[in-house]
């Protein structure tokens, strides 16, 4: 069986377009290509991470760093991890404790902080003292620090976890929705899908009211859609709007989020995975074992333990 894994970018939106270069797997180590796969940056590196904002981040033995276009290291390999850049600030890892750096490698938010995530719309969730908060990124204030966790902010607000539950904050920390649902998303052109109890359904960015669907197993809601499984079409999974119309037919074992326009999907738990568009034509052939969404119009996939990344056409960055 296919199980479901979906493989992330590490990055916010500020991912470079797929006309940056791009992480190129040549075996056991990983350098840069251009789109069409020349490679420009050798492949002298454990890990390399797509661009944002102009730098990679890039993997040496155990310590991470970011280099530029030109394959200059701009930020020394002297980090236990890292994330990419997002809103001119990468998240960091130093003697255990998590901070923030600029470009210059700069701390903009101080090695103090157990987990620290990707900023986005000006703030970062992290957690500190055991519990998860919301850090601004203009004050640097850190407010919360009272839930068991939190995710990047969408739309002006936070899922956030408590007591089993999800609930969304605004940047602030304040409270917009309590943590009643067993199941939440990011907001996304104005709905998060969520399950409250055992109902399926959107929650309203305008209202933050909650309208059930007569689905199971409903997803995020990216691109303006969402997948679902129909319990009359025998569990199988497609795709609906926020008004629970189908648009993608139930002709799949499993689904993913829409992102950029393409999907992945399994058809069948003999075949792997493959994307689909909007109007649910094959765009990129069925053989992946691991897939992850697009960003910059690149996605991570894996085939037979080798990970590297596809571009929308399905080309593959990696000696073959």
């Amino acid at each position: 069986m296919k199980a479901l894994i979906l493989l992330s970018l590490l990055s916010l939106p500020g991912l470079g377009r797929a006309q940056e270069l791009i992480p190129y797997n040549a075996g056991k180590k990983w350098g840069y290509a251009a789109p069409g796969g020349k490679l420009v940056i050798p492949a002298r590196y454990d890990l390399g991470e797509p661009f944002s904002e102009g730098l990679a981040l890039v993997r040496k033995g155990a310590s991470y760093g970011f280099i530029d276009k030109t394959g200059r290291t701009i930020i020394p390999f002297k980090y236990q991890s890292a994330g990419s850049f997002s809103e001119g600030c990468a998240p960091a890892k130093t003697r255990g404790l998590w901070g923030c750096v600029a470009r210059d490698d700069k701390p903009l938010v101080p090695f103090e902080y157990e987990e620290l995530r990707p900023f986005s719309e000006g703030a970062a969730p992290a957690k500190k003292g055991g519990r998860w908060g919301l850090l601004l990124k203009d004050s640097r204030e850190f407010r919360g620090g009272v839930y068991e966790e939190i995710y990047p902010v969408s739309e002006g607000l936070a899922r956030a976890k408590a007591g089993g539950k999800y609930g969304y904050i605004d940047i602030n920390g304040r409270e917009v929705l309590p943590p009643v649902y067993a199941e939440a998303f990011p907001f996304s052109g104005g709905y998060a899908a969520a399950r409250l109890g055992d109902k399926y359904g959107f929650i309203s960015r305008s209202t933050l009211g909650f309208k059930d669907k007569p689905f199971v197993g409903l997803g995020p809601y990216s691109d303006g859609l969402a997948h679902a499984q129909n319990l009359e079409a025998e569990g199988r999974c497609g795709y609906i709007d926020a008004e629970g119309r189908e648009v993608v037919p139930f002709n799949y074992a499993m689904c993913a989020s829409f992102e950029e326009g393409l999907a992945p999907v399994l058809r069948d738990f003999k075949s792997g995975w493959g994307y689909i568009d909007k109007t649910g034509r094959v765009v990129i052939y069925f053989k992946y074992d691991q897939v992850g969404g697009f960003r910059g119009g690149l996605a991570k996939v894996v085939l037979k333990n080798r990970v590297f990344y596809i571009d929308a056409k399905g080309f593959e960055y990696r000696k073959q």
